[in-house]
């Protein structure tokens, strides 16, 4: 009897989140920080925001962006 030494390769999908809500991963090459910065062209606050993660949910890699917070002055 012949055992199947047979290995099947997914590829893991990225998910960025900000504020509830999906990015459009842009350019699956660059870096999330990178795609992120490509959103802040839309969404200025993005330009400043952190990025957590990733995490693995459901079989994405999922980060999450974060407003930096500061103080103003």
């Amino acid at each position: 009897m012949t055992q199947s030494n047979e290995v099947t390769v997914t590829e893991v999908q990225r998910k960025i989140v900000y504020e509830g809500r999906d990015l459009a991963d842009v350019n699956p090459a660059a870096s999330v920080e990178d795609v992120v910065k490509i959103h802040a062209l839309t969404t200025p606050e993005l330009a400043t925001a952190v990025v957590e993660g990733p995490e693995l949910q459901e079989g994405r890699r999922v980060y999450t962006v974060k407003k930096r917070l500061g103080t103003k002055g």
